[in-house]
């Protein structure tokens, strides 16, 4: 049984205690944020891997000039009726990355780690890189690229168009679309039976809206809800393996900025 109620106390807690800090001053060039979060259902590059998804996190910043900035992180999640390891399926998962801009183009690479605590053997690693830009009107079109050189042995593509609206300093909403591409993973199952592989080709499509608002300094609050459509091949749901899964997904994040 996961401890929800203390895991949420906990991270509130260190964001009282993150907020106090900041009030008293931040360190030069260094910026950082801890949040918590709840999620209907957790989704997973089209994969449904179980409902009622509760998370956490911290990230931290540091700009390092003009050109060049430097992050990292760590995110836990936990969610309430995975069948895939004994009813219980808990994640973390460790980052870092660098960004910078190479004409009109925001690039970032990155590497991740992802450990499952109830899975020996699962952990595996992925390496990133990232690419958008600014169109017209506040559009920003790019891709994301995973390569996972591990124990999934395979890469994952998301092209993604965004579009921000700000209603004023504390309100924005915040849409998305995108769809996956994907060639080799072991995780993106093939739905048919007889199929040991993975799925390869088109994955799925989503759109988003996204709706933070700043109630008080250094503290967000962004509700959102999404909408997937996994393609039909694909084992959208990891609970049947059934394939081309619809989800209206809800969720909402608070963030506590230093």
């Amino acid at each position: 049984m996961r401890k929800y109620t203390k895991t949420v106390g906990a991270l509130a807690a260190a964001s009282a205690l993150v907020a106090g800090y900041a009030s008293a001053g931040d360190l030069e060039g260094f910026t950082g944020e801890v949040h918590v979060g709840y999620h209907s259902i957790y989704d997973f590059r089209f994969v449904d891997l179980g409902s009622d998804l509760v998370e956490a996190g911290v990230d931290v910043a540091y700009a390092l000039n003009e050109d060049w900035s430097f992050k990292a992180g760590a995110w836990y999640g936990s969610v309430n009726d995975s069948q895939t390891i004994g009813g219980n399926f808990n994640e973390l998962d460790l980052y870092a990355a660098a960004a910078t801009s190479l004409g009109p183009v925001n690039l970032e690479l990155g590497y991740i780690y992802y450990y499952y605590p109830d899975a020996i053997g699962a952990d595996t690693q992925e390496v990133y890189l990232s690419g958008f830009v600014d169109i017209v009107w506040g559009i920003s079109a790019g891709a994301t690229y995973f390569y996972d050189f591990d124990s999934n042995n395979g890469w994952y593509l998301q092209p993604e168009i965004r579009k921000s609206f700000e209603f004023n300093e504390c309100l924005a909403l915040n849409l998305s679309a995108g769809v996956g591409v994907a060639d080799g993973l072991n995780y993106q199952v093939d739905a048919n039976p007889l199929s040991n592989g993975s799925h390869d080709g088109f994955q799925g499509w989503f759109i988003k809206a996204e709706l933070p608002w700043e109630f008080r300094d250094g503290v967000t609050l962004a509700p959102y809800v999404k909408y997937t459509d996994a393609d039909s091949d694909l084992a959208g749901d990891i609970n049947s393996l059934e394939g081309g899964q619809e989800h209206i997904i809800a969720g909402v994040k608070i963030a506590v900025g230093f």
